[in-house]
């Protein structure tokens, strides 16, 4: 047995031994308590400077392609400024954390041109488009379109696209704000970087979409109902963008559009291009600087109208009494017919001042080279032009109907592209292979039976003379 002292002097080591390991795993909690809240702190700040820098990317790259969309964009109206002053303008409406300012790093690229048909000229004795004014086409873009956004690509993969490059802008990013004492480095002033946006800019036709509903907001009014869809109405592998802005759970048969459900209606950022290959593209289409540029197009002399000599346009006009002879174009009274066949003219123009014609058009049997038809109706509202489709057409051609009652005898087989402006109106059964578009509100629909099937070859021969949309994608980093 050991002495008493002993004893208690053991009892009182072992007790200083678990003072000390107390003191030491207390030491070690209270570490990396510091050190948690250390590094949840720096991660809270490195997480708020990523927040930051990723809404600056964003509205940097924002401010790019609204910049690029404002000089090239297909719209009745761009601006005519360069597109160093468009970025600089958006800019300066740009809000930043106190200190903190951004500017352009150097000179701003100018934007590629995007010519569209009828915009170059034609030689004379041309039966067809000149070349030289229309980029090349090819199946796929020369651009990857992948990680560009699920609604760009799937505008871009419909059909022929033109890729005319990236454009790149460099921003400078300065912080004058001091560090806080304490504050991590980085944090205050010398916070300093570069942002690189990059801009992939493509051409579209708009053709390479087979059915577009559009309802245009400068020049129309939000429809009370979305357009319903008849049955057989898409055909083999048709697609598809409606832009009618209404609500489609107002009509259950409606195919989806670009509806946003605020009492304000502001549509998301994301629909930007949708509303560029519709509102806009077709405010453009209908616009009287088009359709002038379309008549021009007709009235240049072609020597495959008569009389000879001298070549003469394919423009009639049902108030002349002095109208050329158009080859393919057959005159009778208030009448006229359209022979697809026998066509020469690459621009085929019919005027009516006064609502009175009928515009009979007769499909060819044989392929042949595209061209373009517009029906241009100026008569204000007092009376429609009746245009007829008779007979199968395997020559692509794109149609432009102002103001026009449309029908189709024998419920034909058309290829090429039907354009229906907000005053159409439409009736009969029809197959088409190609492209259509009409305006949603006063939609076709409820008396026309057409079925619409995707055709990659229509496609690709109305590509040169179709009008193109520019689709921009941009993305920024540091």
């Amino acid at each position: 047995m050991k002495p008493r002292s002993q004893s208690i002097r053991g009892e009182r080591g072992m007790a200083s031994v678990a003072v000390l390991i107390f003191s030491v795993v207390a030491v070690v909690i209270l570490i990396a308590n510091f050190n948690l809240n250390y590094a949840v702190n720096t991660s809270a700040d490195a997480f708020d400077t990523y927040n930051s820098e990723l809404v600056e990317k964003n509205g940097l790259a924002q401010v790019v392609k609204e910049s690029i969309l404002a000089i090239g964009e297909t719209a009745a109206t761009n601006s005519g400024n360069s597109l160093q002053t468009e970025i600089q303008n958006r800019l300066g409406g740009m809000s930043f954390p106190a200190g903190v300012s951004v500017t352009l790093a150097g000179p701003v690229p100018a934007i590629p041109a995007n010519p569209s048909f009828p915009s170059g000229t034609f030689p004379i004795g041309s039966r067809a488009p000149a070349g030289v004014a229309q980029p090349a086409y090819f199946s796929t873009t020369q651009t990857a379109v992948a990680g560009l956004g699920n609604l760009i690509t799937s505008l871009l993969v419909q059909g022929p696209v033109a890729s005319l490059g990236a454009l790149n802008v460099t921003f400078n990013r300065v912080n004058a704000v001091s560090p806080v004492s304490g504050e991590r480095e980085g944090a205050g002033a010398g916070d300093n970087q570069n942002y690189a946006v990059t801009a992939n800019l493509f051409s579209v036709p708009l053709t390479n979409i087979d059915v577009v509903a559009y309802g245009l907001p400068a020049s129309g009014t939000i429809p009370a109902a979305a357009p319903a869809v008849p049955p057989g109405f898409f055909g083999s592998g048709a697609s598809s963008l409606v832009v009618t802005s209404n609500n489609p759970a107002n009509d259950p048969t409606a195919y989806p559009d670009l509806y946003a459900a605020t009492s304000n209606e502001t549509l998301p950022y994301q629909y930007r291009n949708a509303v560029s290959f519709s509102w806009n593209a077709y405010e453009y289409l209908w616009s009287a600087g088009y359709q002038n540029s379309l008549l021009a197009a007709a009235a240049q002399p072609d020597p495959g109208n008569q009389p000879f000599p001298a070549p003469v346009g394919a423009v009639y006009d049902f108030s002349s009494a002095n109208n050329p002879t158009i080859d393919g174009v057959t005159p009778s009274g208030n009448t006229v017919t359209i022979n697809c066949a026998a066509v020469q003219s690459p621009v085929v123009a019919i005027v009516d001042a006064e609502g009175v014609g009928t515009v009979n058009i007769v499909g060819s049997a044989a392929a042949g080279t595209p061209f373009v038809l517009l029906v241009r109706n100026t008569a204000g509202g007092l009376g429609r032009t009746q245009v007829m489709f008779t007979g199968n057409n395997n020559r692509p051609a794109i149609f432009y109907l102002e103001d026009s009652s449309v029908g189709f005898t024998g419920g034909p087989q058309i290829q090429g592209a039907l354009f229906l402006d907000p005053a159409c109106q439409a009736a009969g059964n029809v197959t088409w292979f190609g492209h259509f578009s009409f305006y949603a509100p006063s939609s076709p629909l409820g008396t026309l039976g057409i079925s619409v099937n995707d055709s990659p070859s229509v496609k690709a021969a109305l590509a040169p003379l179709a009008p193109r949309v520019l689709l921009v994608s941009t993305t920024a980093s540091r």
